[in-house]
């Protein structure tokens, strides 16, 4: 009977310290993700930096962050090293779905951003091969290639830091990372969704100046295909003896100041392309031309 129970014992334990190490295995694995995410997005960030500050002649943070970090990197090898390490074997699959990825993933960023900000952070509609500009063939070419760097030749070393690093100390980095990562994002959320809300209020105000217009002109803004330089001269003239120009300017003058405000030099400098989207660029834009009209009466 005693050796029965005994067994059993030897056997409920035994599992235990199945179980226990399948779960130490799993938080190894999830700990080791996650560095990987650290030590590619300050690596993206650190190569970005050193491609455009090469052509700048001087140094501009290229990060969404005000960390050394781009995050976007981090994710991206994520993406393409867990399903694409089993291709080791076959370069060209690596290539190709290194370029088929990331690309997704730039194009999901893309849309991302300039859904929640209404704002267009970079645009490649004057490279060949692009996708509504934001994806070309010559960066998801190079996304390819970067692809086979990190999974035939850095990835080895990166597997081998996380290993030597004892648990404890990886656990303690990532904490200190995560705090320090997550005070970085919340505090660039509430500055970016600011001036989103800025932007909105400006297309607001200036909707109601396009409907008077459209109601006058029988022009649709919404529907016209004139570019915006002859937009401004249709509503040069039309503005030009409103009574109404210096009320609706003083409304504007004050969102626009707070726009001017709400915009950060560091920002500006990491996406010189920053700006506007659809509608949006068109209230600013014409907003912009009904302060100079003011000036010049």
């Amino acid at each position: 009977m005693n050796l029965v129970i005994c067994a059993r014992f030897c056997r409920i334990k035994k599992n235990h310290d199945t179980i226990e190490t399948k779960r130490g295995t799993h938080m190894i694995n999830w700990m080791h993700a996650y560095f990987y995410f650290i030590f590619y997005s300050i690596a993206g960030w650190l190569c970005e930096d050193v491609y455009v500050g090469i052509g700048q002649k001087k140094f501009v943070n290229r990060g969404f962050l005000y960390g050394p970090y781009c995050p976007i990197y981090g994710f991206g090898a994520l993406i393409v090293l867990y399903p694409l390490l089993a291709l080791g074997n076959h370069p060209i699959l690596v290539f190709l779905g290194g370029m088929i990825l990331t690309s997704a993933l730039e194009y999901f960023t893309s849309w991302l951003m300039e859904t929640l900000f209404h704002e267009k952070w970079w645009d490649y509609s004057n490279y060949k091969y692009n996708l509504n500009g934001r994806i070309c063939l010559l960066n998801s070419t190079l996304f390819g290639l970067m692809a086979l760097v990190v999974v035939f030749i850095i990835q080895p070393y990166v597997e081998n830091l996380a290993d030597s690093i004892p648990d404890d100390q990886m656990r303690l980095f990532l904490i200190v990372f995560t705090v320090a990562f997550s005070i970085d994002l919340i505090t660039t959320l509430v500055h970016l969704m600011k001036r989103r809300n800025t932007l909105q209020r400006l297309h607001t105000q200036m909707e109601r100046i396009f409907a008077q217009f459209e109601a006058d002109t029988a022009l649709k803004i919404s529907k016209t295909q004139y570019r915006i330089e002859e937009l401004q001269n249709q509503m040069d003239s039309w503005l030009h003896d409103r009574p109404e120009i210096d009320m609706w300017n003083t409304q504007i003058e004050e969102t626009m100041r707070k726009i001017d405000l709400l915009k950060t030099k560091r920002l500006s400098k990491a996406f010189p392309q920053h700006t506007p989207i659809g509608a949006f660029n068109i209230s600013k834009r014409l907003a912009e031309r009904i302060r100079e009209q003011k000036e010049e009466r």
